[in-house]
């Protein structure tokens, strides 16, 4: 193996140490361990002078205090979140809005769920699906004004018979008199019944179906 270098900075010809490291970042080890490889290696006749040796030190000290201050920020960000967490608790049992296209029937019983359009309308038709996507119920609201306007849906499908207890979504299908598409937000509300915490995200379970990021919460009661 050859060792040299350059500015202070070991350079190893060696790829086999490059291998032994096995990762693109290297921690206080890694330094340590290439540092204390530049000495066994350096030329007799050329050994380190103090004041290349104070550098690569001082690296060192500065590259590990870089190190303390990421791991402690890493456990403030933890423990920050498990305040966001803890305090995200108090939602149970609270009945909440929140934007999105859920709609929970829960023993027979719609949520309340409405809708927002842009602008005004000659043709409105909602269609509610379940959790496989497939239409359950056309509703033909016909031509309407701008605004928002709660989704008249009374549980039951095109055949008249009540539908599953479960979670289902809908898409709303509006165009002017041009034909062209009016926009419209969405809205669902409903009893938080349950909090699940994964991947950095809070979904909130809304009367025991429906499921919103706690990010898309606009108002609670």
């Amino acid at each position: 193996m050859t060792v040299s270098t350059s500015g202070g900075i070991p350079t190893v010809a060696d790829p086999a140490l490059y291998k032994s490291v096995g990762k693109k970042d290297l921690d206080r080890n890694d330094f340590m361990k290439l540092f204390v490889t530049q000495l066994q290696y350096q030329d007799p006749t050329k050994p380190m002078d103090t004041y290349e040796m104070s550098s690569q030190l001082a690296q060192f000290s500065s590259m590990d205090a870089t190190l303390k201050m990421k791991e402690s920020m890493d456990q403030l960000l933890d423990f920050q979140t498990s305040q966001n967490n803890l305090s995200l608790m108090g939602l149970l049992g609270r009945t909440v809005e929140a934007r999105g296209n859920q709609v929970s029937v829960d023993a027979g019983t719609v949520n309340p769920t409405s809708f927002e359009l842009a602008g005004a309308c000659d043709t409105c038709v909602v269609e509610i699906m379940d959790s496989g996507g497939h239409v359950v119920r056309k509703l033909d609201l016909g031509n309407l004004d701008p605004g928002r306007r709660q989704l008249a849906w009374d549980g039951n499908n095109d055949g008249g018979a009540p539908v599953a207890d479960g979670s289902y979504s809908y898409t709303v299908r509006a165009t002017d008199s041009r034909g062209q598409a009016v926009s419209y937000n969405a809205y669902t509300s409903g009893k938080v019944t349950g909090i699940a915490f994964a991947g950095g995200s809070t979904v909130l379970t809304v009367d025991h179906s429906a499921s919103v990021g706690a990010d898309k919460v606009v108002t609670v009661q």
